[in-house]
């Protein structure tokens, strides 16, 4: 029948016209002859191939009849998206009308019996319009009782076929010219069920209303409401959930067996009787689920629109709309985009590994819980090495976009870049250092070469891409170390990156050029969190309009600059893919309702730094962890070759670990999101943290360790690659003479001077096997 919300009474200018209608039909013998009514016009529209019409009436009825359309033309209804994670489990449904298309193979017989016996028990005898039933229903509405619908089941698929279409076209004289109550509308929906009885099947008419009706509050089609009120599929339901679910559409808020359970108790009995009378189920049946409390039947599921159903993966779902809602290769307009999103049907399929992301959750929720953290954020992203798909991303708060979000609940993604759902990233600190590193291999340097540790005033750095080729501070640049013991005068190159050695790092960026280090940070994808990289246009803008004021040696030399920890994991990825760089990538398909795949912009990978300059940096940082006295303490990954490198950005306000192993690449985040604020004053894991003495390896290297840990239970091990060659004599002496020389030049331009500098910014201080950023 037709979905209202209540029976209602014809106006009394309708009664009045079908009234003077049935006089007509009385008259005529059999009521088959001409009328002069709206209501005449539609039964003279209805018989017109088997009866003669003479008058003005008939006439005027035929040529209206024939100015309607003939063919029901209608987009494909709405259809729910899911976006799954890599191993099809459910994330999140999308929709506007959450409607789950299904054959009528998978809708149980109890329930296509239930819906043909109070809907349409001559379904299977007519040919679109039930001649019967519309002269019973003129007949008992002409007499002025409750208004009785006439409509068959082909009908009603008309009507909710053209409701639904122009719902989603969003025309409103649609919407109204679909639901008004006029013989016009009946007249239209006869005509086209007509046409429509003569292009399908039974089975295809009534798979598309069963589809298409509303069988609840928020549920479109009967997939949709047996989940949500039985929590099973339509094709297993009783012929008591059937009866209950067929009473449902006739008023879904009336009869929600949820909000008004005696309304649907009244109801499933009515149709229940029904089916007895057409000898659907048997007077034990009847019996059976008559009784049945309508309480005992329901097993509600709710679900919502969008990422919230997530729980802790909805920072990675909202990360995979916003993907697919930015790229011009699903559809070319943002429109086109979000309606295949939300109206689709498709099936996202994701590269989220659900079990990684459960330790994930686990171990930065447990760590640094939001209700016990003084607003301090936690995260873990990870990405696999040589493809770039995304197998983590969790952080410790609760995913809710909504303006009712509390304190510990929040949209923003802690992990992503902002043009991702994220915000303008946190300084990384000593993370950073490796870029610098790999840009010096790069240019043929060496981890045996050695370095001065003692300070120096710094008031030029090369920089080719700069107006004079070079950056120049008159006040000059003096970085210190975060150490409180005496460093020696000289050092490897490895040991400076194991202790992260400020000083010495300041002059393996000098050996090389400032631009070329950001050119190698972006080419590995680790660019400033604010940079949009979704579009083509900015990928290869010019080093130093990207960097702009952060092209500086402050900045590049020691890390100060806000980078996303997704885009750092990704970079780190580089190293154990032997020097390929993969984008990250959440989604590895997308299929329509039909099953066909839609095009998407997939992961793009490309080799930017050398194979021998990546493998020497995946066996470098693998000492960080192995040396005991190095900044990464040992903490091993056992049975697995892994390396990493601390971060602590100034005055300790974030701090990280990012590292790797030949499988995956994982960065951990620790700080404030909202304000500069040292971390202190609450536990974790237990453990009170000290305001001053928090590093990359208090907090984010232990959970990095945790997490990698039990991650890659069960693993086979990814050897690394062996320790790089280290010079002859004469290539050690020569190189000794290059650096000296390169050295005194550094001291000459900075006016011969070897200031101390001042003391150490207030905390940072701290013996190597601590933290050396």
């Amino acid at each position: 029948m037709a979905q209202t919300e209540a029976p209602h009474q014809r106006p009394a200018g309708e009664q009045h016209s079908v009234s003077l209608a049935l006089s007509q039909i009385v008259v005529l013998l059999a009521g088959l002859a001409a009328v002069c009514t709206l209501a005449g016009v539609m039964i003279a529209a209805l018989f017109l191939p088997a009866v003669a019409l003479t008058s003005t009436a008939a006439k005027d009825g035929a040529e209206l009849f024939d100015s309607l359309p003939s063919q029901l033309e209608v987009q494909p209804l709405n259809e729910a998206s899911h976006i799954k994670a890599s191993d099809g489990t459910l994330l999140a449904t999308f929709y506007s009308e959450n409607r789950i298309m299904v054959p009528l193979e998978e809708v149980s017989p109890h329930l296509q019996h239930a819906v043909i016996a109070v809907e349409d028990r001559r379904f299977y005898e007519h040919q679109g319009v039930d001649a019967k039933g519309t002269l019973r229903a003129l007949a008992s509405n002409a007499r002025g009782g409750d208004t009785q619908g006439a409509s068959t089941l082909t009908q009603q698929y008309v009507k909710n076929a053209l409701l639904a279409d122009a719902m989603q076209r969003g025309d409103k004289e649609a919407m109204k010219k679909a639901t008004e109550q006029s013989y016009s509308r009946k007249l239209r929906e006869a005509k086209l069920a007509i046409s429509v009885e003569k292009r399908l099947s039974k089975e295809e008419i009534l798979a598309g209303y069963l589809n298409a009706a509303q069988f609840g509050p928020s549920q479109y089609g009967v997939e949709t409401a047996a989940q949500h009120y039985f929590s099973k599929s339509a094709k297993d339901l009783t012929p008591g959930e059937s009866a209950l679910l067929a009473g449902v559409t006739n008023a879904p808020n009336y009869y929600d067996p949820v909000a008004h359970p005696k309304n649907a108790k009244k109801r499933r009995n009515e149709i229940l009787r029904k089916m007895r009378a057409e000898d659907y189920i048997s007077d034990a049946e009847l019996k059976k689920y008559s009784e049945q409390p309508i309480k005992d039947m329901l097993k509600v599921k709710n679900i919502t629109a969008g990422c919230a159903d997530a729980e802790g993966s909805g920072f990675f779902c909202d990360y995979v709309t916003k993907s697919l809602l930015s790229d011009p290769a699903f559809a070319p307009t943002f429109e086109e985009r979000r309606k295949l999103l939300y109206g689709g049907g498709l099936t996202i399929t994701t590269t989220l590994d659900p079990k990684r992301q459960k330790i994930a959750e686990d171990v930065v929720n447990r760590r640094v819980p939001a209700e016990h953290s003084n607003g301090f954020g936690h995260t873990v992203v990870s990405v696999e090495p040589g493809t770039g798909k995304i197998l983590t991303m969790a952080q410790n708060r609760v995913y809710n976009p909504r303006q009712d979000a509390k304190e510990n609940e929040t949209s923003l993604n802690f992990n992503a870049p902002k043009h991702m759902g994220g915000g303008s990233g946190f300084p990384v600190g000593s993370t950073f250092k490796p870029f610098v590193l790999t840009t010096y291999l790069q240019q043929g340097g060496s981890i045996w070469d050695t370095v001065a540790t003692n300070r120096e005033v710094f008031r030029e750095f090369p920089a080719k891409c700069l107006g004079s080729g070079r950056w120049f501070e008159g006040a000059g640049w003096n970085p210190d170390n975060a150490v409180s013991v005496s460093l020696p005068p000289n050092q490897t190159v490895l040991d400076a990156t194991k202790f992260s050695v400020n000083t010495s790092y300041a002059r393996i960026a000098h050996r090389s050029d400032l631009c070329e280090i950001a050119d190698t940070a972006r080419s590995m994808g680790a660019v400033p969190a604010y940079w949009d990289t979704s579009k083509k246009e900015n990928l290869n803008v010019p080093v130093e309009d990207m960097y702009k004021t952060d092209l500086s040696p402050a900045v590049l030399a020691l890390g100060e600059l806000n980078i996303s920890a997704l885009d750092m994991a990704a970079a780190y990825a580089t190293y154990p893919a032997g020097g390929k760089f993969c984008r990250p990538v959440a989604i590895t398909s997308v299929t329509n309702r039909k099953g066909e795949e839609l095009p998407i912009t997939g992961g793009e990978c490309k080799d930017v730094i050398k194979p021998e300059v990546a493998d020497a940096m995946s066996w470098t940082l693998m000492q960080d962890l192995s040396d005991p006295k190095a900044t990464g303490k040992g903490m091993t990954i056992p049975g697995h070759d892994a390396g990493g490198k601390t971060g602590t950005s100034g005055s300790q306000f974030h701090t990280w670990y990012v590292g790797f192993t030949g499988q995956e690449s994982t960065a951990v985040w620790f700080g404030n999101p909202t304000s500069n604020t040292r971390p202190g004053g609450f536990n974790v894991d237990g453990q009170p943290l000290r305001r001053g003495h928090v590093w990359g390896n208090t907090v984010s290297l232990p959970t990095w360790h945790e997490y990698m840990k039990r991650s890659h239970e069960g693993l086979p091990n990814k050897p690394f690659p062996p320790e790089p060659p280290k010079p002859d004599a004469a290539e050690k002496k020569q190189d000794a003479q290059e650096r000296a020389a390169q050295e005194k030049q550094v001291e000459q331009e900075s006016g011969g001077k070897k200031p101390t500098g001042p003391d150490a910014a207030e905390g940072d201080t701290t013996a190597p096997g601590q933290e050396g950023d």
